[in-house]
């Protein structure tokens, strides 16, 4: 029997109310709903975030940081990006004491949640329903967040057919968000990086196989693999992800000491390089290009970012909120050369020293990297199926492509929620959202995926979240100090609000997701005065 602790007074909460509470060591995170008390780990297993200061909407528990919601009664995992359910424990009220049984070593943890593989945190892997044996075979093209979430999903979901895994890479899956922050900047090591361990693939039965998609016959339901094999399949999934622009064009990007940053193998060589280098030169200042500008800022370094734009991400986040990023990079050290663009890599004995701009400016480096975005990695599926001038694979509410084919991830254009048109994302967690959706749509569920998009980013310890999809806006309305880290914005388009983008308004960003996805959200004419959102939310769902 597990021991039983001595938790908090009978009488500790009010009706809604949750609270962390410690006793021996052990934090519980204790909740009162329709007059029972619930008891659950106290931190997300995904990156260890306090779970008292996230929401319950409509019987799901929301972690503040990244937005995985568990099933409030029992924690079981209902959106990722955590990977596994939240541990719950037995709780009983008696003696005027609430109590509650704890294993001696409880799952979840907030101890360096960064330098430990995600599914490790804490958190029970689901186990895989009991299934009948079925003779279908599902491949999954992709080891990023889509094909591994799928795999998992149509375990729980209780296929017993055989899953295929074609990872493309020597590595099992693992999470690529930290390899521009934790990883670069030598926190994280090898060992904090996969999504889960060997014996995970091997207990749900799922084939991983590290092999290229050379080939697709959609006749003969036939994948070409690198390793000269040939997949049969049933049903399809098709989730390859992105590669990064290499700038072919470029005069000098052959040279040794210019990198892109997509890949493990990747950030370990640029971590490589950097770890001698004094002068370091960012082409591009996307996420990916600014996030490394934090990770390698360490004060001894000299990190200059290149950039077409006038503000690192103006065409997605809008030039106040680019220039507030700007300043927080330069406060640290980190110099910009704004509407600028590279001429040339100069080199001697074959490694680069330089960056050469179209205005004659030369820029010394010891590393340049290559921040310029990234492309589909469709090129194997160009015979066979329709793409997208940009790579893309169009697929239908359901994620269907064609026939027997699904498509989910960065390559996925597929329908927004609400007539907001057809959009291909490059977000860890709506990849995770939609290979789960795929999935079950392989199994025959006809789901059509309609989440909200949701991401964040993190640079010297300032998270911005991003709910919701604008790619061009008519204004954007501001509450808050955005020159302070501390605002909301709110992207309008033809009189309807399609996105939102704060910094230190957690709390806000849970209730704006949950109206965007219950298409609740207000006006522009009503958002330009002050909401309190968590009032607003209540309103519209009372169970909240």
């Amino acid at each position: 029997m597990l021991p039983e602790l001595n938790l908090a007074p009978a009488d500790a909460l009010q009706e809604g109310e949750m609270r962390t509470f410690t006793a021996q060591d052990t934090e519980v995170l204790l909740i009162r709903r329709e007059g029972q008390y619930l008891a659950l780990a106290a931190h997300c297993p995904h990156y260890g975030a306090p779970l008292e200061k996230g929401r319950i909407v409509n019987d799901q528990l929301i972690c503040p940081w990244h937005h995985t919601c568990f099933r409030v009664t029992d924690g079981h995992l209902c959106q990722p990006p955590a990977l596994d359910n939240l541990p719950s424990y037995p709780v009983r009220v008696a003696e005027g004491r609430v109590w509650v049984q704890v294993p001696s070593k409880p799952a979840a943890s907030a101890d360096s949640p960064e330098k430990t593989p995600t599914a490790l945190v804490g958190g029970l892997a689901p186990n895989p329903h009991a299934a009948a044996p079925d003779a279908r075979t599902f491949v999954l093209v992709g080891g990023g967040a889509a094909g591994q979430f799928a795999a998992q999903t149509l375990r729980t979901e209780g296929f017993g057919g055989h899953i295929v895994l074609v990872t493309g890479q020597n590595e099992l899956p693992y999470d690529r968000t930290k390899l521009s922050k934790g990883f670069l900047a030598g926190k994280v090591d090898e060992k904090g990086l996969p999504l889960r361990k060997p014996e995970f693939y091997a207990e749900h039965q799922i084939e991983v196989v590290p092999a290229r998609v050379t080939g697709l016959n959609r006749h003969k339901r036939e994948l070409r693999l690198s390793n000269q094999e040939t997949l049969r399949y049933d049903d399809l999934l098709l989730a390859p992800g992105t590669q990064p622009n290499l700038l072919p064009k470029l005069p000098g990007h052959e040279l040794e000491g210019v990198l892109p940053l997509r890949t493990t193998e990747d950030a370990t060589a640029l971590r490589q390089a950097a770890s001698s280098a004094q002068r370091v030169v960012i082409i591009g200042a996307s996420f990916i290009g600014m996030e490394a500008a934090a990770s390698l800022m360490d004060g001894q370094r000299h990190v200059t970012v290149v950039a077409q734009e006038a503000e690192p991400f103006e065409r997605i986040l809008g030039p106040k909120i680019g220039r507030a990023f700007r300043n927080l990079h330069r406060r640290q050290g980190v110099r910009f050369k704004s509407e600028a663009a590279v001429a040339a890599l100069e080199g001697e004995n074959g490694r680069v020293v330089a960056v050469r701009l179209e205005s004659g400016q030369r820029l010394p480096a010891d590393v340049v990297v290559l921040g310029v975005g990234v492309r589909p990695a469709t090129d194997f599926l160009a015979e066979v199926l329709d793409l997208e001038k940009d790579g893309g694979l169009r697929v239908d509410a359901h994620l269907c492509a064609a026939e027997h084919v699904y498509a989910a991830g960065d390559v996925a254009m597929f329908p927004l929620t609400g007539g907001l048109g057809q959009h291909r994302i490059e977000h860890w967690r709506i990849a995770q959202q939609q290979g789960a959706c795929a999935a079950r749509n392989m199994l025959g569920r006809q789901e059509a995926f309609t989440a909200v998009p949701f991401f964040w980013t993190q640079q010297y310890g300032k998270s911005l979240r991003y709910a919701g999809h604008a790619s061009s806006w008519d204004e954007i309305i501001f509450h808050g100090d955005v020159r302070r880290l501390d605002f909301l914005a709110l992207y309008a388009l033809n009189n309807r609000i399609v996105a939102a983008a704060a910094m230190n308004r957690d709390d806000d960003m849970i209730c704006i997701e949950a109206l965007f996805q219950q298409d609740r959200m207000p006006t522009p004419t009503a958002a330009r005065k002050k909401i309190n959102w968590s009032k607003l939310l209540e309103q519209a769902s009372p169970l909240a």
